[in-house]
């Protein structure tokens, strides 16, 4: 579908402004303000914000008894358990909480559920294994808002619950003796948009700084900063948006993992291929997969335990591992994307005018939320795809386009679920079989109801010549990095652009040779979708990027849109 290209309107007048105070160029100027950064001060601080620049995690509501109560467990040696979620935040919120208590010399053990056989959240049935095994405190990590019943059982056995989570938080709360997550209504912390991993970062900090004032620390004290590698991944790969706390979390976390302390991160980037530093992509797509994989087919446990190890033999087994599990995570991913788009090109009903609703008994419900995703990139409307079991009963994960809750279209449909949750972009649900046409009817009622009209839009921050992009640019430009979700890319286009050469490659990407005055680049256009050959000039939508090949550095032109 095309794209209709919206340039951004310029603002000379503040742009010069903040060019000559941050000493930037005019071209990074206006992208900061496109990015709705219009005061200097902000500017500096998004350019230039630090780890002293994070608030204080006691603004967080519940943060002083969290803190007072895993004292307690520390001092008397009672037995913690950290619960997390099975996806990556919730590894990387279990593995950082569990080396740090441990590091303190507490008593502490980690449980991560299955997610075919317990599902989502905190499991009943493992509160109550683990309360048996004498666990005193739980403490969720990415989970638990929604735990009214388990912390009640808790409760009865004789157990105090903490809950960690990120997620929106129901009108019934657990009766837990604190509940840490940014989204109360009355919390003051304001990083609204931390991920699971952040709350639990947090959370450290604050316990650190209260032992350090009781004289816990008699020979030096852990570097928390050493524990942002993990802090980044989760907060990247659960899509979290790279910006205020987030962004400082993901470019500190980033620089740690270019020669990375942690064992297992090391075995993660030799097992994916990386060397060096490591950007939002490889964390997003490399690394985050691997680790996914894990749970989505069998338990994330071993994940964990890539984090928690010392041993680099150990940490590279589980890393081979993990890989290969990712690898039948894909193929999988391309046999269910198959399926489903043979069904809706073929089966009346499905691809409906604002909505896709599809479901199987043959698939892997670990997996349907990916698709999803390449269903919703396909045929651009939200879809969800449901995996039925052998009992009648159907898990779905259902993903949405910019701009549209499908959280909001869901709720209206809850009188047709066992359960559901989510948030903007992404959901899940449980649904009876007999129940799924039904819902197909009421979610494209509720997707055409909501008045939003979805149409392919592609924003411009700028205008620009060939001729601008000079080394110099692109290593200021990379300054505004990490990107990620709310912190895109800058999009630049470029008129009357000549095409010298083109090139297909992998039947579904086009290399090209780009010519401007006397400005001659390359240029890519990944996944170019139908377009096979372009006329001899084009008007051009890209993202410029150092290309680093056999030793060279050259600036390329990654393609988005063109105009022909």
């Amino acid at each position: 579908m095309k794209k209709n290209w919206t340039i951004r309107k310029e603002n000379p007048k503040l742009r010069d402004k903040i060019s000559k105070s941050l000493g930037v160029s005019p071209l990074s100027a206006q992208i900061l303000i496109n990015w709705g950064i219009g005061k200097e001060t902000e500017a500096n601080l998004f350019l230039n914000s630090t780890l002293f620049d994070l608030p204080s995690p006691y603004l967080m509501k519940g943060m002083d008894r969290a803190v007072e109560r895993i004292k307690r467990a520390i001092i008397d040696r009672e037995k913690i358990a950290i619960y997390g979620d099975y996806d990556v935040d919730g590894v990387t919120s279990t593995a950082l909480f569990y080396t740090f208590l441990k590091g303190l010399g507490a008593d502490v053990v980690f449980y991560n559920p299955d997610r075919l056989r317990e599902g989502y959240g905190v499991n009943m049935e493992a509160v109550r294994k683990l309360a048996e095994g004498g666990v005193k405190l739980f403490i969720s990590g990415d989970c638990g808002i929604t735990a009214v019943k388990e912390v009640e059982e808790a409760k009865r056995l004789g157990a105090d619950f903490i809950v960690t989570d990120h997620h929106k938080p129901p009108e019934e709360l657990p009766e837990a003796v604190s509940i840490l997550n940014p989204q109360l209504p009355d919390c003051k912390y304001p990083g609204k948009a931390i991920a699971g991993v952040g709350v639990v970062f947090n959370l450290v900090v604050a316990l650190r700084r209260a032992l350090r004032e009781d004289g816990f620390f008699r020979n030096g004290e852990p570097n928390l900063a050493d524990y942002l590698d993990l802090v980044a991944l989760g907060t990247v790969a659960d899509c979290a948006p790279l910006t205020d706390v987030n962004r400082i979390f993901v470019r500190e976390g980033m620089k740690r993992m270019e020669n990375p302390k942690r064992t297992g991160i090391l075995a993660l980037k030799e097992a994916s291929s990386i060397s060096g530093a490591v950007n939002t992509f490889d964390l997003g797509f490399k690394l985050g997969p691997r680790i996914n994989a894990s749970g989505r087919l069998s338990t994330a446990g071993k994940a964990v335990e890539l984090f928690i190890s010392d041993d680099l033999r150990s940490a590279r087994e589980i890393a081979k591992a993990l890989s290969r599990e990712n690898s039948e995570r894909q193929n999988m991913e391309a046999d269910i994307l198959s399926d489903a788009v043979r069904q809706i090109e073929t089966a009346p009903g499905i691809l409906n005018p604002n909505s896709i609703v599809i479901a199987s008994t043959g698939w892997h419900p670990g997996v349907i939320g990916i698709v999803a995703s390449r269903i919703v990139e396909r045929y651009e409307r939200p879809a969800i795809l449901i995996a039925i079991d052998g009992n009648g009963i159907g898990k779905g994960s259902g993903r949405s386009v910019e701009g549209l809750n499908i959280y909001s279209a869901l709720t209206e449909c809850s009188e047709l679920f066992e359960q559901f949750g989510g948030h903007e972009q992404a959901a899940g649900l449980s649904i009876k079989a007999e129940k799924i046409e039904r819902f197909r009817e009421m979610f494209e009622k509720a997707i055409a109801g909501s008045g939003h009209a979805y149409e392919p839009r592609l924003d411009i921050d700028c205008e620009v010549d060939l001729s601008q992009l000079t080394d110099a640019l692109l290593t200021e430009l990379g300054m505004l990095e990490p990107y990620g979700i709310g912190n895109p890319e800058p999009v630049l286009a470029a008129r009357s652009v000549e095409v010298v050469s083109q090139r297909t490659f992998k039947d579904k990407h086009l290399g090209l040779r780009l010519r401007q005055g006397n400005v001659s680049l390359d240029g890519i256009w990944f996944n170019s979708g139908e377009v096979s050959t372009l006329p001899g000039k084009i008007d051009i939508a890209f993202t410029p990027e150092f290309n680093k090949w056999n030793g060279r550095k050259d600036i390329r032109l990654r393609i988005l849109d063109v105009n022909l």
